[in-house]
């Protein structure tokens, strides 16, 4: 039964987040908030919580707040991740992520490749890494001159497909 809610609740989450970022380009709160409420009773009613769980959530949190305070991903998308990885393993939802963001990168490089060309496209990416090292900033210079098209559908669909992913490689 438990295990079933688990699948059912972000299956149902996941639903409606795509439908709603694919019309209107928005993942909404009242979708979200109530995702990350179940799954806090999730992990209080199947014992699923522990010190590494609150550890791993806590360096996930941290990982995705850099990433939104960079302008890599929106709010709906951070809080959607965040409300999906209570219903798996640690090391599922560190998973789940690494594919969301090599994903997302590998994309968005191709769209630059295809404006910029190969060369100048691997020198932005190494001047902007080399600058976000040395001084904490992402000077964009990856992003400047591309027009900004978003993912097709929205990230619920690239969050979707990679969460669909490490479900069926976790259980």
């Amino acid at each position: 039964m438990v295990k079933d809610l688990a699948l059912l609740i972000p299956l149902i989450l996941l639903s409606i987040c795509v439908l709603t970022d694919w019309r209107k380009r928005k993942i909404y709160n009242w979708v979200t908030i109530p995702g990350f409420i179940l799954g806090i009773f999730y992990l209080i009613y199947a014992k699923a919580y522990s010190a590494s769980y609150c550890l791993s959530f806590f360096f996930l949190f941290l990982i995705l707040l850099f990433v939104y305070s960079h302008g890599a991903m929106r709010g709906g998308d951070v809080k959607l991740l965040l409300a999906l990885s209570l219903f798996l393993t640690p090391g599922a939802f560190f998973f789940n992520s690494a594919i969301f963001m090599f994903s997302a990168f590998f994309y968005f490089f191709f769209q630059t490749v295809r404006v910029k060309g190969l060369s100048r496209t691997i020198h932005d990416v190494k001047t902007d890494s080399l600058v976000l090292i040395a001084i904490g900033e992402n000077n964009n210079s990856f992003a400047n001159g591309v027009k900004s098209r978003p993912f097709p559908g929205g990230g619920a669909v690239l969050i979707s497909s990679c969460y669909m992913l490490t479900s069926f490689l976790f259980s």
